[in-house]
């Protein structure tokens, strides 16, 4: 019987067995198995349709986990969960109220620059939403904003986590397809700053239209200067980060290592750990980064079945036969949807592995930089954690704020700019370039 099943798929025309794939882990994903195992699961079932060994699914799965760069990854979930579980969080708003919250819209603001800020402590997404709807989710609805515009302000935000440097999703996009984890962190320092201004100005019309309010109470001279050092260490750790991997210091995992060493004695600084913070500040880094690489060992099974059925190749030529007919633009363009719609329901990791490096071979030929294609892995699959119904940054938002529909109807607006921004960044490719060539990095 298996060898009957084996002999007609194989003898399937390539776009037919790739459909039968995505049916496949739809139905796994629909009858409750969580994405990630989905993902594996259905590889292996396509592995042993092709009557390979499943040795070869260990060994694609191993690859990952014997990669130093990506140790880097544990390093920064540290970082980050250092920062978050000593409630630093505070620290950064309480900065940023004195000096940005008393204009119309002052409390909006300082949730997207302190979604920016977070992003350059933790580099997750989930994170950011998490932190800042516990926080100034409450603050703002005591000022009159709407629920649904906080939910929404909220969910828009917190992708500045992932895009805003050190990012793990371009860490994981840099080390799968063989390009510059520097260039690639600072690819998406450009494209966050960019998203940073565009929620800020839209925050402030709306605001402005709508009368939403800043915060009331008034602050001394010497108040926001106290704030504001008081925030300062917070900054210099992962400026020290970033600096040190530019100028050649160390590597991405040493600077991870530092990070981590860095965030600690900070919150220590601050009075802010415990014996028994400590030990779940690592029990929590040591589960989140379980969940990023049993995805990233999942998604390399993906990529070699792909690559063993032909798909991987079948792509790579749709999207070059695109270019050559018609324009290479018009090829990015296809793409652009593409990750846009599927990344309402897989994470960066797992596209950007199974796709990233062939995209970039399929453009290479027309002059597209590689770093323009990370670009567009990056944006696209973040646009979808913010936009519904089953992005990320709106399912934790939502349940935090205890919104369902509300959500829905005040993120039009924002998931309308995202996707302005997205053309952009697909068509222009300086608006995601000028920052690494700005600082003299091959790009």
């Amino acid at each position: 019987m298996l060898e009957l099943l084996s002999s007609i798929i194989s003898s399937l025309p390539i776009w037919s067995i790739a459909i039968l794939f995505i049916i496949v882990l739809l139905l796994l994903i629909l009858i409750g198995i969580p994405v990630t195992i989905s993902i594996g699961l259905s590889s292996i079932i396509f592995l042993i349709l092709y009557g390979k060994s499943l040795a070869n699914a260990v060994t694609a799965m191993m690859i990952p986990l014997q990669s130093f760069p990506l140790l880097g990854v544990y390093l920064f979930v540290l970082m980050g969960t250092v920062f978050e579980m000593a409630g630093l969080t505070e620290v950064i708003v309480d900065a940023l109220e004195p000096l940005v919250g008393k204009m119309k819209g002052g409390l909006a603001v300082v949730t997207i620059l302190g979604s920016a800020f977070f992003g350059l402590l933790t580099g997750a997404v989930a994170a950011t939403a998490a932190a800042f709807s516990r926080i100034m989710g409450p603050e703002m609805e005591k000022r009159g904003y709407p629920r649904e515009y906080v939910a929404a302000v909220l969910a828009a935000s917190a992708p500045l986590g992932a895009f805003i440097p050190p990012s793990i999703p371009a860490i994981i996009i840099a080390t799968s397809t063989g390009t510059s984890v520097l260039t690639m962190f600072m690819v998406g320092g450009a494209i966050g700053i960019i998203v940073m201004v565009a929620l800020i100005i839209l925050v402030l019309v709306t605001s402005y239209i709508k009368g939403y309010g800043g915060v009331e109470k008034r602050f001394t001279t010497r108040e926001v200067f106290t704030r504001v050092i008081k925030a300062l260490p917070l900054l210099l750790v992962p400026l020290l980060v970033l600096a040190g991997i530019y100028l050649g210091v160390f590597s991405v995992t040493e600077a991870g290592a530092l990070g981590a060493l860095g965030a600690l004695m900070v919150a220590a600084c601050y009075r802010r750990l415990t014996v028994r913070k400590v030990i779940n500040i690592l029990l929590e880094s040591g589960r989140s980064t379980a969940v990023v690489m049993l995805m990233i060992s999942t998604s390399y099974i993906l990529n070699y079945t792909w690559s063993l059925t032909g798909i991987n190749n079948s792509m790579l030529q749709f999207f070059i036969n695109i270019s050559k007919t018609y324009s290479p633009y018009v090829s990015l363009t296809v793409l652009a949807i593409i990750l846009a719609i599927l990344g309402m329901f897989f994470d960066v990791i797992v596209l950007s592995i199974a796709w990233g490096a062939t995209m970039m071979s399929a453009f290479a030929p027309y002059g597209i930089s590689p770093y323009h294609i990370g670009a567009i892995f990056l944006f696209g699959v973040l646009l979808g954690t913010a936009t519904p119904p089953v992005g990320a940054a709106v399912f934790v938002v939502s349940d935090s704020l205890k919104v369902k529909e509300e959500i829905f109807k005040g993120i039009i607006p924002f998931v309308i700019l995202y996707m302005i921004l997205y053309i952009i960044v697909v068509f222009v490719p300086e608006a995601s370039l000028w920052l690494p060539r700005l600082l003299g990095l091959t790009t």
